[in-house]
């Protein structure tokens, strides 16, 4: 199977954060499971910790549930969040306290199409909740309706332990145009996974470019749009093992700076799925489902190791062992839940100029098999190597940002710069080289 790719690299203007884009639109919001800035420690209630980029209306106060997937209780709500991964995972979602409130958050629609909005809720203290999901044109609560106001009312029962209800609804939406997905919860609800997904839009079979990740203090406002290049590349199917691969890791592991720090500061992991991968996922799931009913969840787990410094061009290490494990996130697909939950590490404590080790490790519920243990797991190694550009001889902090799977590169986004414009902002492209 042919998939192009785009990848757009940028400077905001505000914190001069570097961006690394693809043709990915899947979901228009940021921040939809509660994941970015997280409460440190403690499990249940967080009453006010902040929720952005959601802001809160003018009712009672937010409050992030941290969870450990069903080993912890959370007091009067649900021991788990709805991203449905594995039990023993930080997780998290979203109540308001001792009270009611709405909360929104806002997006420019990328294209013209059907925006396919929604996310999950659940009860607290065993009683009847009620909730709406609204799409509002503009910014904010007071927005003339886009279709129509959607009522959630769920019945009461065991809160603790009630499966999370998905809620979706459709309304059109004008590319450009200013929209908020507006959230209205009393006491007894709580929220998670939000999305807004437009059909249509790149990474919805469209073929526009758009970013998948940025640094979290700036607003898609804020970044100079950049040059693209197209590069093709192929994904074999395979009925056997699931379709993680070279590829797949290429088109969606990227880094994240710490905010307002620049391409020299630490940095996280983002793992942003495409439409693609999302659908090749579920369809191998659907799949080995159908094959082995008792198979319902496929889930990957991605662990970190440092391995130690590695400055610009330098191989990767050769030292024996794994590194030190600094951080672990989730990939999640479910039989009944066909949702990725695709999510990213939360932690920035990856240094420019450090290799380390991706190993992803994929598996099945209840411990039940179906692919040889050869598909089992897979290693990568990325490193920020920050430097000059050779070619300029520049001593500026530009550099490369590459993937290895130990042994060659499989691939290096290569930063060049331009002529700086009058307003002071820095335009990069970014190229993409297969070796």
């Amino acid at each position: 199977m042919e998939i192009k790719l785009r990848l757009t690299q940028a400077l905001s203007i505000a914190g001069a954060s570097l961006i690394l884009t693809t043709g990915a639109f899947a979901n228009q919001l940021v921040n939809g499971g509660f994941e970015l800035n997280p409460p440190a420690s403690g499990f249940g209630n967080h009453i006010g910790h902040p929720i952005t980029p959601w802001v809160l209306g003018t009712g009672d106060d937010s409050n992030v549930i941290r969870t450990n997937q069903g080993i912890n209780s959370t007091g009067d709500g649900p021991r788990s969040d709805a991203s449905g991964t594995a039990s023993g995972t930080i997780r998290h979602y979203l109540d308001i306290a001792n009270g009611s409130n709405d909360f929104y958050q806002t997006f420019i629609a990328k294209c013209n199409g059907e925006a396919n909005f929604g996310g999950y809720f659940s009860t607290r203290a065993d009683s009847n909740g009620t909730a709406s999901v609204i799409l509002r044109n503009g910014t904010g609560t007071n927005g003339s309706i886009v279709g129509q106001s959607n009522p959630v009312t769920l019945p009461g029962g065991n809160s603790s332990t009630d499966p999370w209800k998905l809620v979706s609804y459709t309304s059109p939406v004008v590319a450009g145009n200013t929209y908020s997905l507006v959230i209205k919860m009393d006491n007894n609800m709580n929220f998670d996974e939000a999305f807004v997904n437009i059909k249509g839009c790149a990474g919805d079979g469209g073929t526009g470019p758009g970013p998948i990740i940025f640094d979290e203090a700036t607003n898609l406002g804020d970044l100079v749009p950049m040059d693209f290049d197209d590069i093709v590349i192929n994904i074999p199917a395979d009925n056997c093992c699931p379709p993680i691969n070279e590829e797949a890791i290429i088109r969606q592991l990227t880094p994240v700076f710490q905010p307002g720090g620049g391409s020299n500061a630490k940095y996280r992991l983002n793992f942003s799925a495409t439409p693609q991968f999302n659908n090749q996922m579920q369809s191998y799931l659907n799949y080995v489902h159908s094959m082995k009913p008792p198979i319902n969840a496929l889930i990957s787990k991605w662990t970190i190791y440092d391995k130690g410094p590695g400055a610009l061009g330098s191989p990767v290490p050769t030292s024996p062992g794994w590194g030190t494990s600094i951080d672990a996130f989730y990939t999640n697909f479910h039989i009944t839940n066909p949702i990725n939950h695709g999510n990213t590490s939360s932690s920035y404590d990856m240094k420019p100029n450090h290799w380390y080790r991706v190993q992803v490790g994929t598996y099945f519920n209840g411990g039940n098999k179906f692919f040889p243990q050869t598909c089992e797991s897979a290693d990568y190694w990325v490193n920020w190597q920050v430097g000059g550009n050779k070619s300029s001889g520049s001593n500026g902090s530009a550099g490369s940002f590459v993937i290895s799977d130990g042994k060659k590169e499989i691939a290096r986004v290569k930063v060049e710069s331009k002529a700086q414009p009058k307003s002071m902002s820095m335009k990069k492209s970014a190229t993409l080289k297969r070796f």
